[in-house]
């Protein structure tokens, strides 16, 4: 039975009415669920546009035989390491930093480069070529049939041996079993090679399964996918919970608010584990998946690819500076020429030659060459896809905003606190560094900072915090002068309580409101700086796309589709934030409350 049928009534706090109020500007509301969908579709982006598959059933002959040719040598380097041990690992390291040590200007630089991705102990030497072996072993070991992967299986264990025995520092026992790791090696070669077709000798490969797009997710982001599905069916598993372990009571459904918020962020942990060890890789290079399948190398029984079938940084030369496919100047023909615009086939003036055209390459997956949907948003300099990019863009924007708006509202509301809570000196001190600060133009500080630090999404994020944080900091001191004499502020004081727990207490959460407004605005604030900094060369590192990056992939009015679709994702953006934070607003306007 809920409340109303019990004929109770509780009256509302304060998140009560504001959260009421929120709900009753459908323009705020609009604004929010678009916005969610928005980083759905960031967080989501491996499985929206991705050129790996979710599944593939098939075998890869190319793969199989690249990992065959390396057993050797991978077995000679783990036994080099091997049979040198500790000491001559050591030598070696000595050797090398006495080398760097000799080095000066771009060679030292690109020496500490190298020392910094250099392993460092001998442990981690040997489990690095262990590991070496242990990869070409799987990929032929998973396309054999049991009765054929008795060699791998011997050299597998012949390796963990030698590993061992170096690893307790017994080099003779590692020479004395090289001999024998080696044979086993040139065995697993020569019994593992491929029948030809029609043949009798060698083995023949079986299919394996296995979920690529799925594999190469990283904790953190599963995490966030699990995350954002709670977030996805909040309205319906908040209703089924105040509903029945709740009763509909009021009472209970606002001390539950607190536990609910924990378990949102808590739960999505559990998904962490069900990461794969080799996810993340380079996503900046194509899997070979689609290729390997379009020319033959590999032989798939069922392949089941993403929505948008193209890689963030996979490149297709042949359509280069594309229009979008479902405009007519977009249509190529069967011989590789446009056939309307400038683009068109035609006479070169000054040698009178034909200009060749480009056959379009359609990769497995992939739509038809002039399927409308192929390219909706059309393609770069480079042949990517816009759309993909777009996507996989929309996680640097979108993350950059939200990141830099916590960093800024964190330094704002802790100094803004002190100012205003304490006055004298702490307000006087405090005042005059806001003050300072907004002596300079942000922007232009953040140019300069990520300019000389070092381009990168950690950067931005940092610049944009560290210096757009006054605006946050004057609001709640403004919040503190006027909340400090207040009779519950005198009240905690006369208990005893200390001023930080006066602070971040009591008066804290009743500064809240134009915080979380202003915070609204940093969001698309932050946006805008980033994809400025992106459009100038000084965002993130190319390939990886953001918005402001894929801006200045073209300036040219021939290339509008470069400009329109990234700007106008930016400008949607932007005023969707701007629509939220004046509900918010609104909704913390006492004039404008309900009873």
């Amino acid at each position: 039975m809920t409340d109303e049928a019990r004929g109770k009534v509780y009256s509302k706090d304060y998140w009560d009415i504001v959260l009421g109020q929120v709900r009753r500007r459908p323009s705020a509301m609009i604004a929010l669920g678009l916005l969610v969908l928005l980083y759905a579709v960031a967080i989501y982006a491996p499985l929206l546009a991705n050129d790996r598959p979710f599944l593939f059933e098939g075998t890869d002959a190319t793969a199989y035989k690249k990992a065959r040719r390396e057993l050797l040598p991978v077995t000679a380097g783990l036994l080099a390491t091997a049979k040198g041990g500790e000491a001559a690992f050591d030598a070696t390291l000595a050797a090398e930093e006495a080398r760097g040590a000799a080095l000066s200007g771009k060679e030292r630089d690109e020496w500490l480069r190298q020392r910094e991705q250099r392993v460092r102990t001998f442990d981690d030497e040997l489990a690095t070529e262990r590991q070496a072996l242990a990869l070409r072993l799987d990929a032929m070991r998973k396309q054999l049939a049991p009765s054929d992967r008795g060699p791998l299986d011997e050299l597998s264990e012949a390796a963990d041996e030698v590993v061992a025995l170096s690893l307790s520092d017994d080099l003779a026992g590692v020479e004395a079993r090289a001999a024998s790791v080696e044979a086993l090696a040139q065995r697993a070669r020569s019994e593992c090679d491929v029948a030809k077709e029609g043949g009798t000798e060698g083995v023949v490969l079986v299919p394996f399964r296995e979920f690529p797009a799925l594999q190469s997710i990283t904790g953190a982001e599963l995490y966030f996918m699990a995350l954002w599905a709670l977030v996805l069916s909040f309205p319906l598993w908040n209703t089924l919970v105040n509903r029945v372990f709740l009763g509909g009571r009021r009472d209970r459904i606002r001390r539950a608010r607190r536990p609910k918020l924990a378990a949102m962020a808590l739960l999505p942990l559990l998904a962490v584990p069900l990461a794969s060890e080799q996810a993340g890789g380079d996503g900046l290079l194509s899997s070979g998946y689609k290729a390997g399948l379009a020319s033959g190398a590999m032989a798939a029984t069922d392949a089941v690819f993403p929505p948008v079938a193209f890689g963030m940084a996979e490149q297709n030369l042949t359509e280069i500076f594309r229009p979008p496919t479902w405009a007519p100047s977009s249509r190529i023909s069967e011989d590789g020429y446009y056939e309307t615009g400038a683009r068109s086939a035609r006479v070169d003036e000054m040698t009178g030659m034909a200009i060749r055209g480009e056959v379009v390459d359609v990769r497995h997956a992939e739509p038809e060459r002039n399927a409308a949907w192929r390219h909706p948003l059309g393609t770069d300099s480079l042949g990517r896809d816009i759309l993909s990019r777009m996507i996989w863009g929309a996680r640097v924007s979108l993350s950059v905003g939200l990141v830099s708006t916590l960093i800024l509202v964190l330094i704002g509301t802790v100094l803004g606190s002190l100012a205003g809570f304490f006055g004298g000196w702490v307000d006087l001190v405090i005042s005059r560094v806001i003050e300072v600060f907004q002596c300079f133009p942000v922007f232009f500080l953040i140019l300069i900072v990520v300019a000389f630090v070092g381009q990168g999404i950690l950067y931005i994020m940092l610049a944009i915090g560290l210096f757009r944080w006054t605006g946050v900091a004057r609001l709640v001191r403004g919040e503190f002068i006027r909340l400090r004499e207040q009779d519950f502020v005198v009240a905690s004081e006369a208990l005893g309580a200390s001023s930080m727990r006066t602070i971040f207490r009591h008066v804290l959460p009743n500064a809240l409101g134009p915080v979380l407004v202003s915070a609204t605005f940093s969001v698309a604030s932050g946006i805008l700086t980033e994809s400025a900094l992106s459009f100038l060369g000084f965002g993130v590192k190319l390939p990886v796309p953001s918005w402001g990056s894929l801006l200045i992939e073209s300036s040219s009015v021939e290339h509008w589709w470069i400009q329109v679709f990234p700007g106008l994702f930016i400008f949607l953006t932007v005023v969707l934030y701007n629509l939220f934070g004046e509900g918010v607003r609104d909704a913390l306007d006492p004039r404008l409350k309900e009873a």
